[in-house]
């Protein structure tokens, strides 16, 4: 008689795993199974919870075997996602060194980038300087958090360990004033109009709150504003579409001050600032390490922590960057870079670029090669993106240097820096 097939799996089973690699979102996977918690090596039992198209999710129950430095998180929340808190950082059940270790194998075997080491930070806890919370619930019922990971599910972060003490302590507040004036939060299929989220960024002394809301009622945001003793500056901004969005077209000011000065850099209630401003001083030097003389354009180039750099350093230098903010601190026309390198027609020496998760993308890839400069230095806090762009400049361009920091520890999160040298020969 013939062997009979296995079951299928369905919601509600339990079943022995091996976890075999990371996910970029920091689940451990096991073929098609993504499970939270759990890291490669590890042998664990799990409940599927949800089974879909192109992935299956499973809650761990135990872990038979672990991985060499498993820890006790030191937030007791961690993967506690039942009462309705944050889920925890998803690399948190392991200590620091491991951490960066299994970052290591990540970039290797899912991206191909082979980095020397991560670079540790010098904080692994209270080191975010700049941090977006949703709001849901309804009048007197606000809080504010995040989605749980793998769900549209909303989860409180009341007390964030790995938020800047400041920044912590102003979402705690806010969260708790809206509640006592009523005000309720944003919710999409009901077509509820309130508060969407709230963006807050500090320079280890200020808090800027941005309020992100869909219905700009003037004299309850200020209410609002008035009542929070721990934000020095507060603005709101609008946005009525769907999705996710943070930024609105403009920003409003209700009190306080308009901006923050972060290492030299002016970030107003729209501003982009790192999460990890300490980290990213490091890794702006190392950008522009390299770069001597000669004319350099500088793409992404945000609120000017480059530019700023590069002006020692080349004899002319030419940002690009499309959000009005950051342009309007560089002195320049909002643009984006595909529309800016379609109007450059000289070679330039070099060109430093600090893209969004996605990459440059084909269009952007392309324009560098048709310019042809000598150096293309690439900040990157996407893996995948990163690992596509250096693979369309191969054929023009090596890798001189590829390095990794650990921006946000706890998290799989990384930030790359590669540098790309012309290389001998025609482009083929």
């Amino acid at each position: 008689m013939a062997d009979k097939k296995p079951s299928r799996l369905k919601a509600g089973d339990q079943q022995t795993f091996e976890i075999d690699s990371l996910m970029p979102s920091g689940e451990g996977r096991s073929g098609r199974v993504r499970i939270a918690g759990v890291f490669p090596g590890e042998r664990v039992v799990a409940r599927i919870d949800h089974i879909g198209k192109h992935a299956t999710f499973a809650t761990a129950l135990e872990v038979e075997r672990e991985r060499s430095g498993r820890r006790k998180p030191p937030c007791d929340r961690h993967f506690d996602s039942l009462d309705g808190h944050c889920t925890g950082c998803p690399l948190m059940a392991l200590e620091e060194v491991e951490q960066r270790k299994l970052l290591r194998e990540m970039l290797l075997q899912q991206h191909g980038l082979d980095v020397a080491e991560v670079v540790a930070a010098p904080k692994s806890l209270g080191y975010r300087w700049s941090a977006k919370r949703i709001a849901f619930g309804g009048p007197g019922k606000l809080q504010l958090g995040s989605f749980v990971r793998g769900t549209h599910r909303p989860a409180e972060m009341q007390r964030c360990m790995v938020d800047h003490p400041l920044i912590a302590a102003a979402a705690d507040e806010l969260a708790e004033v809206a509640r006592d004036l009523e005000i309720g939060a944003y919710h999409e299929s009901r077509g509820r109009d309130g508060l969407r989220a709230v963006w807050l960024r500090t320079n280890g002394t200020e808090v800027l709150t941005t309020l992100v809301t869909s219905d700009p009622k003037a004299a309850e945001l200020r209410r609002l504003s008035d009542r929070l003793t721990r934000s020095d500056g507060v603005a709101y901004s609008v946005h009525r579409g769907r999705g996710n969005a943070l930024r609105g077209a403009s920003a409003t000011m209700l009190r306080g001050i308009e901006e923050l000065e972060v290492y030299g850099t002016r970030v107003g209630p729209l501003g982009f600032l790192q999460p990890n401003p300490e980290v990213a001083e490091r890794i702006y030097d190392h950008l522009v390490d390299g770069i001597a003389g000669g004319r350099v354009l500088d793409l992404y180039a945000g609120s000017g922590a480059t530019t700023r750099r590069l002006k020692t350093r080349a004899d002319d230098v030419v940002p690009c960057e499309s959000h009005f903010e950051g342009a309007l601190n560089l002195g320049i026309e909002p643009e984006t870079v595909e529309s800016f390198l379609r109007r450059q027609s000289e070679k330039p020496a070099a060109i430093i670029a600090n893209p969004p998760r996605k990459g440059l993308g084909a269009a952007v890839t392309a324009e560098l090669l048709r310019l042809g400069p000598d150096r293309i230095h690439v900040m990157s806090c996407g893996p995948a993106g990163l690992a596509e762009d250096i693979a369309a400049l191969a054929g023009l361009y090596q890798v001189e240097s590829l390095r990794a920091y650990d921006t946000l520890p706890q998290t799989p999160h990384v930030e790359l820096i590669v540098k790309l040298v012309r290389a001998e020969g025609e482009y083929r």
